[in-house]
């Protein structure tokens, strides 16, 4: 399966042509690309490996014994293969598979390399050589000669061996041994049955072995005895051959081949092999034989078992394998990548099985573009920059329909996740410009400020819900991006195509105070007047920037009710060509509906001239020509034309014309408040001519007693109140009489504040000048004038007090200050 950690990968040859139809593989070496292998027959057989295709069998050569070979070592160093037949020895050239010497005795059992030689030469081998005569010889050989450096001698003869530096495992028919070269001492490991345990030994690291032992265990061994590491279980089977690969042990019994992590003693894969013959570490690459093919033993890394894992849908199985295999390694960067890697297809896959909440999570965890997922949705046409997808995202995820709303709603919710996330910074302007078109899709606008640092590519998203009728929606996406100017643009747009509505004449309004260019102001004012220009003209009051309101008004010429509104609103700005605007609107209105004097006509007459009248006195800079040529075309501003006119003056005849001769009160009252300041007399005048009317009309008190609350300081209060006739209630008069005498005493205050400060000044004045009258002076002959400079001689002098500067009298006629210190005495 492709989820298991090893698989058997075949060697591809032509076994026909180097090998007899009963002939079988009984040992195997090799070095770079090449394999040799001996077999039953005794052919040496040189195979070169191709990465792709059939291995080719480069040459095959017999030995002369034509016996089984036993034994067959790769020396590179040296260039030449050691190989075992008939109990002999044989260097046979590693390239053209000629012997080059041969061993002149006929009792070798069994050879060993050494696998970490402690030598000054690099091209020399450490050889341990068994005999049949109950001795190991330990050898060094080199290119030009070959010795035997030390002779070993057994208690039996030696049927395995393995040598590393200084020190030599063995095994005899029925015991282990150790033996350290340098101490020349040999110790006993374990006994062991030879009829149920084939002696093996397997170098684990430097002096380090791992031999088969009884009851399926395998001891660990060093020179120094049995190790402290606990042993390995591999089985009741009996172990037929083993190999050590960093960090997996290989050993093979009649059935199967199990694979156990060395340093955690624990099997990790086992797969089923019959007959297998050997198991053999060449250069790295472990090689199985199983009669007369060969196979290498290939891990599988744990990235492509996860993937195999996904391609199952076991995702959860996946992430579990990789994860573990990560923490094993340490986290590796290189292992860090590739797990994240893993999570990103399982995210993809997560998408493709409709599980959104679980991919949203994965891809989020995985920091997978999100641009992964946006091309699924390429029905959507989303105007985003070209992108290529990863090389596992359309395998992993397919064909999949994504028009449905839950993928619309798992899209448009996981771009606001994951929009403003550090690692999405460098395509952000993508992932907002896709989500603002989703989010299009639904009816009104977009909710302000619910995306905060909004970046999205506004001319492209116009465009896209241009086509799709989504342009009131892009109206507020603009307002959220601060292109206010675009916004308004886009509404005059669909207003022009009657498709402006009320909520995005709201949205506008909403908006005005966002406004930072008359321009656009201008610009948008005439269609959004045309919809509402009651709403319009209060919205311009939040204004955040200064108009001209002369070039407002020229929008506002159509909707006169809306003009007058806003004209009112300039009062307070004093523009003489508003305010002279204001009254003639006021003129014209009025003009305008008085012959239909309904009720509502009624009101808004009298309302319009209150207001005109009030203009006439708020207003410094009305131009009275115009206004009054306005209304000396109708009679039913006589009233106001007096006002006009008795501005300037404070009039006691404009005010006796509106009491006699119009009756005018309201407008009397009104004159009386506005001018009172100027002429005092008024107020007494209109006050006296109520008090007339009052004994006739006594609904004229309600008038008096308003008219005397509104009355600020009149000067005589108490002549005021001497005028009301004796038979009016006391409370009446209370709040002005309350009033008037607050006013005096705060005038009888005033007096002596002004009295006492009078005395203190006097005092100080006359202290002063008694001051100035003790000072002696002395004058002669040389004392000269401080301000002319001539003597003083005989003529009238006068003295600073101060300074007790000397002047003439008459050169205190040019100026009343000292000459010297230049202040007053």
């Amino acid at each position: 399966m492709a989820t298991d950690p090893f698989r058997l990968k075949g060697v591809k040859f032509a076994a026909a042509q180097c090998m007899a139809s009963n002939e079988q593989v009984v040992c195997v070496d090799g070095c770079s690309n090449f394999l040799y292998f001996g077999t039953t027959h005794g052919n040496i057989v040189r195979l070169e490996l191709q990465e792709h295709g059939d291995t080719e069998v480069r040459d095959v050569m017999q030995l002369p014994t034509k016996s089984a070979i036993t034994q067959l070592l790769a020396a590179s160093a040296v260039e030449c293969l050691i190989v075992v037949s008939a109990s002999k020895i044989f260097y046979v050239d590693i390239n053209s598979l000629q012997v080059l010497s041969a061993g002149t005795s006929s009792n070798v059992i069994c050879i060993a390399l050494n696998t970490n030689p402690v030598t000054e030469d690099p091209f020399a081998l450490h050889i341990a050589i068994a005999t049949s005569n109950r001795m190991i010889l330990v050898c060094e050989k080199s290119e030009r000669n070959s010795f035997v450096r030390q002779r070993i001698t057994t208690d039996d003869n030696v049927i395995a061996i393995c040598y590393s530096k200084n020190c030599i495992c063995y095994a005899t028919q029925s015991e282990y041994f150790v033996y350290n070269i340098n101490g020349n001492v040999t110790l006993s490991l374990f006994p062991y049955d030879i009829a149920s345990t084939t002696p093996l030994i397997v170098n684990i690291d430097t002096e380090e072995f791992l031999v088969s032992g009884m009851q399926g265990l395998a001891i660990f061994a060093t020179s120094a005895g049995v190790s402290s590491r606990p042993p390995l279980f591999w089985g009741a089977d009996r172990i037929v051959s083993t190999v050590y690969h960093s960090p997996y042990i290989f050993a093979l019994n009649s059935s199967s081949l199990i694979v156990f992590k060395c340093n955690e003693a624990s099997e990790v894969h086992r797969m089923s092999v019959v007959e297998g013959s050997i198991v053999s570490n060449v250069t790295g690459r472990v090689v199985l034989c199983v009669k007369n093919q060969i196979f290498l033993i290939e891990e599988i890394s744990w990235f492509d078992r996860a993937e195999a894992l996904l391609t199952q849908s076991c995702i959860d199985d996946a992430l579990k394998l990789a994860e573990e295999s990560v923490l094993s390694a340490s986290y590796d960067e290189a292992e860090i990548l590739r797990l994240n890697r893993l999570k990103q297809k399982a995210a993809l896959i997560y998408f493709r099985d409709e599980q959104f909440e679980k991919c949203s999570d994965m891809a989020t965890s995985a920091e997978i573009d999100p641009r992964e997922l946006i091309f699924h949705y390429g029905h959507l046409e989303f105007p985003l920059v070209p992108f290529q997808v990863s090389d596992f995202n359309i395998a992993a995820v397919g064909d999949v329909d994504t028009t449905s709303e839950r993928h619309l709603d798992f899209l448009q919710k996981y771009l606001l996740r994951v929009r403003n996330l550090h690692w999405t910074r460098a395509y952000k302007r993508d992932l907002d410009t896709a989500l603002v078109c989703l989010l299009s899709r639904n009816d009104g606008f977009l909710e302000e400020k619910s995306l905060s640092d909004l970046s999205c590519s506004l001319h492209d998203c116009k465009e896209w819900m241009r086509a799709r009728n989504c342009l009131r929606f892009y109206v507020s996406v603009a307002f959220e991006c601060d292109n206010t100017q675009d916004a308004f643009e886009t509404c005059r747009e669909l207003s022009d195509v009657r498709r402006f509505d009320a909520d995005l004449h709201q949205l506008c309004l909403r908006n005005f105070n966002r406004i930072m260019d008359v321009k656009i102001l201008l610009g948008s004012l005439e269609f959004l007047l045309r919809f509402d220009a009651a709403s319009t003209v209060r919205a311009l009051e939040s204004l955040p920037i200064q108009v001209d309101p002369r070039e407002i008004v020229k929008y506002l010429e159509p909707y006169r009710d809306e003009l007058i509104f806003y004209l009112q609103r300039m009062r307070q700005l004093q523009i003489a060509e508003l305010d002279t605007k204001l009254a003639i609107l006021y003129i014209e209105e009025i003009s305008r509906l008085l012959p239909n004097e309904e009720d509502d006509n009624i009101q808004k007459i009298k309302q319009y001239r209150t207001s005109l009248r009030h203009l006439f006195f708020e207003s410094h800079y009305i131009e009275k020509e115009k206004v009054a040529e306005k209304m000396k075309a109708s009679p039913a501003f006589a009233v106001e034309t007096i006002l006009l006119k008795g501005k300037d003056r404070a009039s006691e005849e404009c005010l006796e014309t509106l009491l006699n001769d119009y009756r005018e009160f309201d407008a009397a009252e009104l004159y009386c408040f506005y001018m009172n300041a100027h002429n005092k007399r008024l107020f007494r005048i209109l006050l006296k001519s109520y008090l007339k009317i009052v004994t006739t009309q006594p609904e004229f008190k309600s008038r008096i007693v308003n008219m005397l609350q509104s009355m600020n300081e009149p000067g005589d209060e108490l002549e005021i109140i001497a005028e009301f006739p004796d038979d009016w209630p006391l409370q009446m008069l209370s709040s002005f009489a309350s009033k008037a005498l607050s006013a005096y005493d705060y005038r009888l205050h005033c007096d002596k504040l002004r009295t006492a400060a009078l005395s203190v000044a006097l005092r100080h004045l006359t202290s002063e000048l008694r001051e100035g009258a003790s000072t002696k002076i002395n004058i002669d002959d040389h004392t000269r004038c401080a301000a002319c400079g001539n003597p003083i001689g005989n003529e009238e002098v006068a003295v600073y007090p101060h300074s007790n500067t000397l002047v003439h009298r008459s050169c205190t006629n040019c100026s009343h200050l000292c000459p010297e210190t230049d202040t007053a005495g």
